[in-house]
């Protein structure tokens, strides 16, 4: 009995964690902004695959919180981040 009590609550371990996803609310070549949905330890996981494969050469993290999710009422967790490495545009600097 105690073995059956291990597997079950380890595959339900394991479908909970994975059940988390992300909706991508911006990108751009420079970075972008994705919210998180569901369980967050599998959406956060989620997420930082897409950000590594829109940055091979590394991204940063520039803000992340709560937010007023899309239809002004719900609340969501939403990442922003930018490229970074070799691959990230450069921005000039312009004395005035």
């Amino acid at each position: 009995m105690e073995k059956y009590l291990v597997v079950v609550l380890s595959v339900f371990a394991l479908f909970a964690g994975g059940c988390g996803s992300y909706r991508v609310l911006s990108e751009a070549k420079t970075g972008g902004t994705v919210a998180l949905e569901g369980a967050h330890d599998g959406a956060r996981s989620k997420a930082e695959s897409y950000m590594r494969a829109q940055c091979p050469d590394g991204f940063e993290v520039v803000e992340e919180g709560d937010a007023i999710g899309s239809d002004g009422a719900s609340r969501e967790w939403r990442i922003s981040y930018v490229c970074t490495g070799a691959s990230a545009p450069r921005t000039a600097l312009i004395a005035l």
